[in-house]
Order: C-alpha cells, then sequence, then structure tokens
C-alpha cells in the first residue's frame, strides 16, 4: 500500500535481528551486524511506521530492547507513526500509548492518526491476505495521511 502511493519503503521485521544483538555489552559496543541493519533501516529514514501487536497488553519486548540498544540520537526529530494490532477489541491501544510516551522521550515527532485493529487474527483469508474492509480502510486512510506530511 506504501508504494500505491510513491512512497519508497523498507520492513525491519524484529524477528530477524542478528543473533549476536543480545549481549551484555550491547547498550555500549553494539555489533558490526546490528549497526549495518540499523544503519539501512533507521538512519537513513524520515519516517518510521510501526505495526505493534499486542503483546501483554503493551507492545513486544523486543521493540523495547532494539530501542533501549539503538543510538537514541539517531531518532531524534524524525516522524513516526503506528498501526496496533490485536486479537482483543482495543486493537493494543495500550501498547500505542505506552510506545508513544517511549517515542517522545526519544524526541520523535507521533502522528495522531493510529489505527487500532482488533480481532487481527479473523482478518484474514486462508492465504494471508488480509481481507477486513475496516482494516483495509483505515490503511489506506492513515497512509494517506503520513504521505501528506512527508
Amino acid at each position: 500500500m506504501l508504494v500505491h502511493q510513491g512512497l519508497d519503503s523498507q520492513i525491519l521485521d524484529l524477528s530477524i535481528l542478528p543473533s549476536d544483538f543480545f549481549t551484555p555489552a550491547m547498550y555500549m559496543e553494539r555489533s558490526e551486524n546490528f549497526m549495518s541493519m540499523f544503519q539501512s533501516h533507521v538512519v537513513d529514514a524520515s519516517h518510521l511506521l510501526f505495526i505493534i501487536p499486542e503483546y501483554n497488553g503493551s507492545y513486544p519486548g523486543v521493540l523495547k530492547m532494539f530501542l533501549d540498544a539503538s543510538p537514541v540520537q539517531s531518532f531524534r526529530n524524525k516522524h513516526a507513526s503506528m498501526i496496533g494490532l490485536s486479537d482483543g477489541h482495543a486493537g493494543n491501544l495500550r501498547g500505542q500509548d505506552h510506545l508513544t510516551g517511549v517515542l517522545h522521550y526519544l524526541k520523535m515527532h507521533v502522528h495522531y492518526n493510529k489505527p487500532k485493529l482488533s480481532n487481527i487474527s479473523r482478518s484474514f483469508d486462508p492465504s494471508g491476505k488480509l481481507v477486513n474492509e475496516h482494516h483495509l480502510d483505515q490503511i489506506k486512510g492513515h497512509i494517506a495521511l503520513i504521505s501528506e506530511s512527508l
């Protein structure tokens, strides 16, 4: 959907972080693999879109750890937006609030529109395609708003 709006994008899937990412020294000596990934996905970006699934009533710990281990100055004055996902009815509203606070601490500009996609596991067809029209409309509207602000 981002491409249809003429926006360049990359996906940074935190499930494929380098195996040497989590070490006791990660806050001071970041691995070359991590910094290479960070450079190509965060440093050169002007806007970060966080897709945040609900995890224990908030957002996943790996995202918190990623932010903690990253050079914080790299986030300053960047724009951020987010889409919350949940199997519950609130679409990870609480996780969005928690992440908003952290992103503000990092001095990021957080977009006001934060779609909340609830009952997410029932929103796909058997092939894995998102078919929930309400969710699709929310995402399209969010992307349109983002593209206006860039």
